[in-house]
């Protein structure tokens, strides 16, 4: 990995371009910003340990792409904007756009059934549609053998590859429940094929690729001479190695792709301009389909739908051995982003995440903490309005209801959201506070938060707002400036305004946010990350950092005392005690956990946080005391035994299976019958070369739960661990 880190600098390879054939860069804010971007970058592919990563953006007449790292460990060959990587599932968007150009063409009916495209895939009970398919709604199962169906090692074509799932049952009647599965998606590629008489190859390169200047998307062939191909590794116990030789022809139409970021900017930047099919397709793809329940699935022809931060996007991420890959498109914003790299099971959307940040100056976004549970309801409640009406705005620069025609529907939306206020005012019934927001958000209860926030968006828009700003200054903000724009218009209607009680609690959550919204990790010209190299163990002096941390509470605590809300800065600071960990400072990492329980004393996750540092750095009651009240604040939280599974990994990760171990041994103390905590107990055993304690654990799990999900594997490993035990 230090080498890796040291030719960091070298590999920036950018790419600037675009269609008019000028070269355009970013402007110099935007470049400074991408410079703070590339350190990122070089010290998240340390964290991860990440071979060799591509990345960049088009947005208008600007790319900007670049690679980092090594697309070939062995043979030190830089990671370009042009290696070639497997998409992945980033091809199931590809397919959705191909089969909308056959519906558009009239080759293809969106609710005829496969049969008749493919008619060598077997009747159902239930009658199977092309839109179903396209919205992962047709009842299609997923891996029901994954140990032989993820790890193919011979070619096959469509008609073997179809082959594989065709006698499956259906795991639900079409159109009732959302179950996400390639194989849905292969037997899209097969319908292009029926449709259009042509391979998925060939129509997709002719008809797709091409006409988008993608030239050199193909198919994946481990037979192939493809230029520029990089290699793909996997992590074994933080070690890295190359990938399983996998060969991905049986997922051909849902994740049999390579390609490299450019050729993935031109697709998104495609479906934005809509190039390659009809408006009424591009609104398919734009908007999430439903099920029969009239629920939201967040899920479109091809496409995640979620917004994000009042943003209306399109997303689709992709994971499989050697690669990961993630495409975001801002339609609203003419922008998309694309991340790939050599190594299965990254987070290529914090790459995504953070270029987004680097690029438009927004947040992605604010993550808030509130002092008193009930404000934190009523954020949730103002976060949800804000999103659905923002993003509904940005995406079609109108209110979703007409306020003089449809004047009686929008004020029904008000009155509903009011009367839900009133329930969190009377602290009444939880699940009935929550209910308002899980089902007003979906067309089986009326779509009343897209009603109301984009109605309040429309406003705020008219008098001259920059909505954009909104993404820093939260939903906090959004209300609060709508609340006094009606306050000084008389023609907004008693009816689209809120009662006069959440008028008083937005006023006081605003003036305690412009209070703190301004406190940050970076006072008084101290920044942590100077203190740390990624990849290289700290030259810097115990007591100096050991100063830095103070300065680092000096400067936030006082801001943030008694504030009912501030700026959440609980990722970044677990960053810091990882990288601290990573460079032999648990002292160091363990007062940060103390000083983030003293920032943020009702926060489940700041507890927990310090919690799991007081146990890893020998002090296991008083860490066991904050992890129960974490649990108290939040049982479904970090100190749940689902949460101190996934610390126990994360430690495993940055300091080996010993320490690991002492949260799993914690966590059992606080949830004595979860068979999961039993299942990685006997893993980290095995690790360590302890089988008889492997042994122990591993029957604990089955005595607890003998039928319970990993009990099979775990039997042979038992026998296995017996056999050869000392």
């Amino acid at each position: 990995m230090r080498n890796i880190i040291l030719l960091f600098s070298l590999s920036i390879l950018l790419f600037y371009a675009n269609t008019s054939g000028a070269t355009l860069q970013p402007d110099a804010d935007t470049q400074v910003r991408l410079k703070k971007f590339e350190q990122f970058v070089a010290s998240q592919m340390a964290r991860e340990k990440i071979p060799g990563l591509s990345i960049g953006y088009l947005q208008g007449q600007v790319m900007w792409a670049g690679g980092y790292g090594y697309a070939d460990l062995e043979n030190k060959v830089p990671a370009t904007a042009t290696s070639s990587y497997r998409l992945a599932s980033v091809t199931k968007p590809m397919t959705a756009a191909a089969i909308l150009q056959l519906v558009d063409s009239g080759k293809v009916a969106l609710d005829a059934e496969v049969q008749s495209y493919v008619p060598y895939f077997p009747k159902k009970p239930y009658p199977v549609t092309v839109r179903q398919l396209l919205g992962h709604l047709a009842g299609v199962n997923a891996y029901v053998n994954p140990q032989l169906e993820q790890h193919f090692k011979e070619h096959k074509n469509t008609r073997e590859s179809i082959a594989v799932f065709e006698n499956f049952d259906l795991i639900a009647e079409p159109g009732t429940r959302f179950r996400y599965t390639s194989y849905g998606y292969n037997l899209l590629g097969a319908v292009i094929e029926g449709a259009s008489g042509m391979s998925y190859s060939d129509y997709m390169t002719k008809n797709v690729w091409e006409p988008l200047g993608m030239t050199t998307t193909r198919l994946d062939d481990p037979y192939d001479i493809i230029p520029e191909r990089v290699r793909g590794y996997q992590l074994q116990n933080q070690q890295i190695k190359h990938a399983e030789f996998i060969d991905i022809s049986s997922r051909f139409s849902a994740g049999g792709t390579r390609s490299n970021i450019v050729d993935m900017l031109k697709f998104g930047e495609g479906i934005i301009r809509g190039h390659i099919a009809s408006q009424g397709a591009q609104d398919l793809m734009f908007e999430s389909m439903v099920t029969d329940k009239r629920k939201f699935t967040n899920y479109s022809a091809g496409w995640l739908t979620n917004p994000v931060n009042g943003r209306f996007s399109i997303s689709h991420d992709g994971v499989q051995p050697e690669t990961s890959t993630y495409l975001f498109c801002f339609p609203s914003h003419h922008l998309t982003i694309a991340v790939a790299a050599n190594l299965q099971r990254v987070n290529t959307s914090l790459f995504a995440e953070q270029l987004f940040e680097a690029i438009t100056g927004e947040a992605w976004d604010k993550p808030l903490y509130f002092h008193d549970a009930q404000d934190r309801v009523y954020y949730d409640a103002m976060k949800a309005v804000f999103n659905e009406g923002n993003a509904y705005f940005e995406r079609k620069q109108r209110a979703y209801l007409d306020e003089v025609n449809e004047r009686e529907m929008l004020g029904a939306a008000f009155s509903m959201f009011n009367h839900h206020l009133k329930i969190v005012a009377l602290k009444s019934d939880t699940k009935q506070r929550q209910l308002f927001i899980s089902e007003a958000q979906h067309p089986a209860g009326g779509l009343q938060l897209r009603k109301l926030g984009s109605y309040m968006a429309k406003k705020l828009h008219d008098a001259h707002h920059k909505l954009p700003a909104y993404s820093n200054s939260t939903a906090i903000a959004f209300f609060h400036d709508y609340i006094a724009l009606y306050k000084k218009d008389s023609t907004i209607s008693a009816s689209f305004r809120f009662d006069a009680l959440f008028e008083r609690q937005v006023a006081q959550l605003y003036a305690d946010w412009i209070k703190t919204s301004h406190i940050k990790l970076t006072k008084h010209d101290f920044d942590i990350q100077k203190y740390l190299k990624p990849g290289t163990p700290t030259t810097v002096s115990d007591k100096e950092l050991s100063k830095a941390l103070a300065i680092l509470g000096q400067t936030m605590e006082p801001a943030l005392q008694g504030a009912a809300v501030a700026p959440d800065y609980l990722d970044d600071l677990k960053m810091l005690t990882q990288d601290l960990i990573r460079n032999g400072n648990a002292s160091h990492a363990l007062q940060i956990g103390v000083l983030a329980k003293e920032l943020y004393p009702k926060s489940d996750a700041a507890l927990a946080l310090a919690g799991v540092l007081e146990i890893f750095t020998g002090n296991k009651s008083k860490g066991i005391n904050s992890l129960k009240t974490a649990l108290n604040l939040n049982p479904q939280g970090k100190a749940s035994a689902a949460g101190l599974n996934d610390a126990a990994y994360e430690l495993k990760g940055t300091s080996g299976p010993e320490a690991g171990l002492t949260i799993l041994q914690a966590g059992i103390e606080l949830h004595p019958d979860d068979v999961n905590l039993y299942d990685s107990l006997g893993e980290f055993y095995v690790a360590l070369a302890m089988n008889k304690k492997a042994i122990y654990a591993y029957q604990r799990a089955l005595d607890i739960k003998p039928d319970y999900p990993n009990a099979k594997a775990v039997k042979k490993i038992i026998q296995e661990l017996a056999a050869g035990k000392n």
